[in-house]
Parts: C-alpha cells; structure tokens; sequence
C-alpha cells in the first residue's frame, strides 16, 4: 500500500459541457463549499487526506473540491529557480497558516528568549552548548542511531571515544554542528559541502571512501518501512545540481525574494532530493539549513534542536517529501512540516527559560539559609547554579578567593561529600564539576 495516493488529475475533473462547469461554479460559491476550502487550505490539506474529509457539501464528489483547490493554489503559487529530475521546476505559496508561523518566528527571532542577566540561567554559551548537542542527537537518531539519549550525552560532555557507529555519528554531528557555527560567515561551495559530509560520516559508511565524495552510481533509492519513496536524479547531474544549490543559497534575489526560513527549508529540501552521497544526506541536509539561517543571522537557531521533533514524527517527514513530490513538486507541505518544527522548538525554548528561571531562583534562594557551607562555597555553588558545564580546581578555586591549597581543597572535597560536586581525574589533577542532582539537593526541580 502506497504511503501516499497520488492526486487526480484536474483536466479529467473538470466537467466538459458547459452546464455541468456553471453548476460547479455556484456550488464553489456556497459556505459550506468555502469552510472546505479554507481548512483544506490552512492545514495545507493533500489529496490522501482530503479524498476521506466528511462531510462533503451536498451533491460534490472530494474531487470536485480538489479541482477548485488546485485552480487556488496554483494562482498563488511561486516557481523557485529549482529543477526535478524531469526538468519540471518546483513552486510554493504562502497560506495563511504558513505566514502566521513565519510572523511568529521573526518576533522570537527579534526578541529576548535568551539573556545573560542574572536569574536567566543558562547563559548563552551554556545553552548553545546543549542545544547543538541535542540536534548531534536528534538528528543522527533520525538516521538511525540507537544510542540513548543520556549515553550520548555522557559521551560528549566527558570526551570519551565512541563505543560503536551509532556513537561516531553523534559525535560526527557534534563536531559538523561546530563546523557550521564556526563557519557561518562564509559562502557556501561544493569544496565546502563535500568537507562537511566528510566530517558527518567519518567512521560510519561501508565503505569509508566515500565520506567527502559525490556518489557515482544511480543504483540508488531512498526506502521507508521497505518501500521506496525515492529515486535521485542522475549521479551525472549532482556537480552541476551542488553548484546551482551553492549559488541559490549564497546568493538573495532581490525581485524574487524568498524569506530566509522559507529559503532554509527548500536548500533542506533540495539536498536531500538530489542525494548527492551514498549516506548522511539528511543529516547533510538538516546541517545546510541551520547554517543559511545563521548566515543569514537568525541567531535563535543556535538554540534550537530541531531535529528533536522530527524524530517525534518520522513518517509526517517522509510523508512531507511525499506530499510535495507526488502534487505536482508542491514545496509548501514540507515548509509547513518545517516551519512548525521550528515553532515546537521555540515555544520549547520559551518553556525550558521559565522554568529554569524559576527554578535557580529557587535554589540561589535555598543557597542563602543552607547550613554547613561557607561563603567560597556558596559563592561556587551560585556560580555553578548558573554554569553547569563549567569545572573547576584546586588551583582555579584557590586563585579565586585568594586562599591557601589545602582550604581549597577542603573546600572543594567537601562539596563532594556533600554530593554538589563530582570528581574526576584528568591528566595529574583532579577537577570537580556540578552534579545533575545539584537542583534537587536545592530543592529546586527535578532536572538540571
């Protein structure tokens, strides 16, 4: 059974006497008709989902409504300078309900979701931190890895080598996530493309060559629940595809402007469409739209895991790729799928602030009556609160409070013992980081 059935054709709807087209005409123009029209339009309704919509206005076949739909769309609709392997170009339109989540988007995108003040824990560098470890995560997940969560971030907070491939791709993931902050400014070329996907799938392909280079066969289909879904242009035709995506996203064409998160989502898009390598084309692709949209500088992103909610509905993403393939190279059902990803995310982010706000104010609060605790070290504490990540050491607690080594040490031992600091030997010393429990021995949540 195909995931998605496939449009009518509209020329075989359309009634051939001239009667039968005038009847159609006045029933389009009833309420019933128009509230059709407007959900299907705003929830951005394919053929396989509005063939089964109930109830339907009297005496109209879903068909009907899918031929004024259509007749809607395509006047709206906007061609984007992008082939198929048919040489058929690809179009989107901007409904309502996608224009509500972009106007939502750039006020987060303006705003201050993430402050440095006091009480609005995590700092910036913090969180970023996090976030690019949960998209490494999420993304790799996508492709298939089945290491948990919490060893993953184990493996990334401690430095440790990876365990086996499902390990390597998160890692590869961190270290590609780094690869685009660091590389944000720049204009993006084959050169650059071919270097990130090498970094992706290092230690992770059959056949390990093949990490940095196009590949050279069209022997290739994409498959889901073992059935294909698709089936990539020519391998012929992937140089001249990369350097017409290179110039597509480095360069903004004024008279057809495209709205930079619009614009991420179709360079998604089309990376993964032409599948240019034998593997990690999605996280190839997932990697290309944060790094347009920091070019581009919707900073917010560097916050924001989106592949975390990708993961949560893995079929609606194939099925987005589908949706737009199978209706005429529609691009506005993967926008849409995109677009509330990306709001999931933010309203996410929104929630994570609050109630972490609430939550070190909680425990800066406990911190102040806490006995058995000297002020260095509620001072650390306080700090630590606000900087999870963050390690410290004899040497570095010393030199901040002007002490000798062993109070220092009797310090920083202590706070071990009292279970708000872990300790951990690297190289000749000891450092001591923040326990994830640090929270609750505050009475402050549950989670760190």
């Amino acid at each position: 059974m195909a995931l998605i059935a496939p449009p009518p054709n509209i020329e075989e709807i359309i009634p051939k006497d001239p009667t039968g087209f005038s009847d159609l005409m006045e029933k389009s123009r009833t309420p019933d008709f128009q509230k059709i029209l407007q959900l299907a339009n705003y929830h951005y309704m394919h053929w396989h989902k509005l063939r089964y919509y109930r109830p339907m206005p009297e005496g109209v076949s879903p068909e009907k409504v899918w031929l004024f739909l259509k007749l809607g769309r395509e006047s709206n609709k906007k061609n984007v300078p992008y082939l198929d392997k048919n040489n058929n170009p690809f179009s989107y339109w901007v409904p309502d309900s996608l224009l509500k989540i972009l106007h939502e988007i750039d006020l987060d995108v303006g705003g201050t979701i993430i402050t440095d003040r006091p009480g609005s824990p995590p700092p910036k560098e913090e969180y970023i931190v996090s976030s690019l470890m949960e998209e490494a995560i999420a993304s790799s997940q996508l492709e298939g890895a089945t290491t948990t969560r919490q060893a993953a971030k184990e493996m990334l907070r401690s430095g440790r080598k990876p365990k086996d491939r499902s390990e390597q791709m998160i890692l590869n993931n961190w270290e590609s996530m780094k690869y685009i902050r660091t590389n944000r400014n720049q204009k993006f070329t084959p050169e650059r493309l071919l270097q990130l996907h090498s970094i992706l799938t290092i230690d992770t392909l059959t056949n390990p060559e093949e990490a940095g280079r196009y590949r050279t066969s069209d022997d290739i289909i994409v498959e889901y629940n073992d059935q294909t879904v698709h089936k990539p242009p020519l391998a012929s035709e992937l140089k001249e595809r990369v350097e017409s995506l290179c110039n597509f996203a480095n360069h903004d064409d004024e008279k057809n402007w495209i709205h930079p998160v619009l614009k991420a989502a179709i360079i998604h898009f089309r990376l993964a469409y032409d599948h240019p390598f034998t593997d990690g084309n999605g996280r190839t692709a997932r990697q290309l739209m944060y790094w347009y949209l920091l070019s581009r500088k919707y900073f917010l992103f560097e916050y924001l895991a989106i592949s975390k909610y990708f993961i949560q509905s893995p079929g609606r993403y194939v099925r987005s790729y589908l949706e737009t393939e199978t209706d005429g190279n529609d691009l506005t059902y993967f926008l849409l799928f995109n677009l509330r990803a990306i709001r999931r995310a933010i309203l996410e982010l929104r929630k994570y602030i609050i109630r972490k706000q609430k939550e070190v104010a909680s425990a800066n609060e406990s911190l102040k009556s806490l006995k058995g605790l000297n002020a260095r070290q509620k001072i650390l504490l306080h700090y630590a609160i606000g900087h999870p990540t963050n390690m410290y050491t004899f040497e570095t607690h010393k030199s901040r409070h002007a002490i000798v080594y062993q109070t220092a040490r009797n310090d920083l031992l202590s706070l071990v013992k009292k279970g708000f600091l872990e300790k951990e030997r690297q190289g000749k010393e000891f450092v001591f980081f923040p326990t994830r429990k640090i929270m609750n021995k505050l009475g402050a949540g549950k989670k760190v």
